[in-house]
């Protein structure tokens, strides 16, 4: 009995102690004595690893060090912090503070940042680590900095952007790891991001992996959250995708949603590029021609307009080839000249794409091996440029 009445009091000891020292982390803090709140609120923490009022208050102690740096800095762009981690620690001790009590916010003493927000307040700088630490080459931290900010912004959907550029960096750190470049662009679509980017990586994974299921889940995803401003990019993956599972009717309608952004070049030659892949030619010739109307000199729009003749050129040359493997030579011969007739518009939008832009490699190749198949004269500029070779006077 004597023992347990003795533990009491030795309990009770402890937590009159703990309360007079966070209330002096608090008073310190609100004098603006924040390297003595610092020295106060680890005194605490050893003997208070289980208690989320500290790890709160030690959260705030990081979170004010890390702002009078910031502050010192813009005064004076050569202070060096002597706590360069303050942000990360600030971060993690508001996620402990959480972890053990969930309700900690409606208890947190005022004159204090309660741990949610706290977080996603830290959140930024915490990104800003990482990118120092990537172009730093120390991959490992930059990891460790970005798991933290995309937490942190995860923590409300207002942030949705700013935790897509976390998943794009660690995207960018894992893209020579399959597996865990899968995981990340996973967990980037199930967190519903608006950055249309990641939507587009996950897309292109998929797609290489055959697996056209989920393609069509980060499409569904994508719709329903990527910024207005970008869903172009969205839609162009939809008439791709539509194409490949042979969804006639999902195909048209991608189209005609394509059609209303004629006014937008670079959309316009993406979904051209996916109606080139499909075959469809002829649907892409419109596609084009509407938007070349408003775009005439557009570079992507005529060089896209060259692309698809030249492959409408080089499918007839393969039923061309075809139709002799049949013996059919009469159907090779209309090929044949189809081929020619087609090779021909792609030189014409080839060349005007040419005039428009000199210094676009894959156009002027196009150009070259065009004029070579259709014996025109292959000015010197054009050639130097394609060959390397300097022409001769």
């Amino acid at each position: 009995m004597k023992r347990l009445v003795a533990l009491a009091i030795l309990c009770t000891m402890a937590m009159g102690s703990f309360a007079q020292n966070v209330n002096d982390v608090w008073l310190l803090l609100q004098n603006g004595n924040i390297p003595g709140a610092k020295k106060k609120i680890e005194e605490c923490m050893p003997s208070n690893q289980n208690n989320a009022m500290a790890w709160l208050y030690r959260g705030n102690v990081y979170m004010q060090i890390y702002d009078r740096d910031q502050s010192r800095l813009e005064k004076n762009p050569s202070y060096i912090s002597k706590d360069p981690e303050a942000a990360f620690i600030a971060y993690e001790s508001f996620f402990k503070a959480l972890e053990l009590d969930p309700k900690i916010k409606e208890k947190t003493p005022g004159g204090l940042v309660e741990p949610t927000f706290g977080q996603i307040t830290m959140g930024g700088p915490i990104y800003n680590m990482g990118v120092a630490a990537y172009k730093a080459k120390d991959v490992e931290k930059a990891e460790k900095y970005f798991r933290a900010a995309v937490k942190c912004f995860n923590l409300d959907p207002a942030y949705k952007e700013y935790a897509g550029s976390c998943y794009y960096q660690l995207a960018i750190i894992k893209q020579n790891d399959k597996e865990a470049y899968k995981e990340v662009l996973d967990e980037a679509v199930n967190a519903k991001t608006n950055l249309s980017l990641l939507y587009q990586l996950a897309y292109d994974y998929y797609d290489k992996a055959n697996d056209m299921e989920q393609c069509g889940k980060i499409l569904s995803t994508a719709k329903k959250n990527v910024k207005k401003t970008d869903i172009t990019d969205i839609y162009a993956l939809e008439l791709g995708y539509a194409s490949k599972i042979k969804d006639t009717a999902r195909f048209e309608k991608a189209i005609k949603k394509a059609a209303e952004f004629d006014s937008i070049p670079e959309f316009v030659a993406t979904c051209a590029t996916y109606l080139v892949n499909a075959k469809e030619f002829n649907k892409a010739d419109t596609l084009l021609s509407n938007a070349l109307v408003k775009h005439p000199e557009n570079y992507e729009l005529n060089n896209m307009m060259g692309y698809t003749y030249f492959m409408y050129a080089d499918d007839c040359r393969k039923m061309a080839d075809a139709a002799v493997k049949e013996h059919n030579y009469d159907l090779s011969g209309k090929y044949k000249t189809q081929e020619r007739e087609l090779m021909a518009t792609a030189h014409d939008w080839c060349e005007k794409a040419y005039n428009i832009k000199k210094d676009e490699k894959q156009n002027a190749m196009m150009l070259y091996q065009l004029k070579l198949q259709l014996g025109k004269d292959v000015p010197a500029e054009l050639k130097e440029f394609v060959e390397g070779t300097p022409s001769q006077n």
